[in-house]
């Protein structure tokens, strides 16, 4: 599934440092990070999946492979979702304190509009990472650009924005820590 495989890519290339290694090397820079400042594996953080249907489930499979724990929130659980754990949308305060990873994967309505809003965002630990994949109407853009700027937000990954294509002067092109990665409509 490309949705899941890109929300995976971009949750590993965050992990790993990529964007700052990508940056280090047009500036012919050599950047090895020293111990103590090199990421964190992933193995044994904990993703938080947010809709967990077909795209959902995947990303949950290849978080499970890589030894992450998963959390899954799904309006309607079926029961045989892959996630550690599986709670209603209600619980999602409660559920983002433990998040190191957020993944949007659910459907945009007006429920889910501005899920990941300031309120939220704020609730996620210092310096997780917000993943969206699926539509830009589910994040709200300036809370984020906020959160990256504090370091609330230590990094993220879109592929998807609540204007699309991204107009070429957006303020998201300008946030150190975002990687954007619009993907083709699906």
């Amino acid at each position: 599934m490309p949705v899941a495989n890109n929300a995976i890519a971009g949750l590993l290339a965050l992990a790993r440092a990529f964007p700052q290694r990508l940056i280090a090397q047009r500036e012919h820079r050599w950047l090895q990070l020293r111990r103590e400042l090199a990421p964190a594996d992933v193995e044994g953080q904990t993703v938080l999946v947010i809709g967990v249907g077909a795209v959902g489930s995947a990303v949950a499979r290849f978080a499970q492979a890589l030894k992450m724990k998963v959390i899954g929130v799904r309006r309607s659980p079926r029961g045989d979702e892959p996630v550690d754990e599986m709670h209603a949308p209600a619980q999602l305060p409660a559920l983002l304190p433990r998040a190191n990873w957020v993944v949007l994967a659910c459907p945009h309505t007006a429920a889910t509009h501005h899920l990941l809003d300031a309120r939220a965002l704020a609730l996620l630990p210092r310096g997780a990472g917000v993943i969206n994949v699926v539509d830009g109407g589910l994040l709200d853009e300036a809370a984020l650009i906020d959160a990256l700027n504090r370091g609330q937000v230590g990094s993220a990954y879109l592929a998807a924005f609540a204007t699309m294509p991204l107009p070429a002067d957006a303020p998201l092109r300008a946030i150190p820590g975002l990687m954007l990665a619009p993907t083709a409509a699906i």
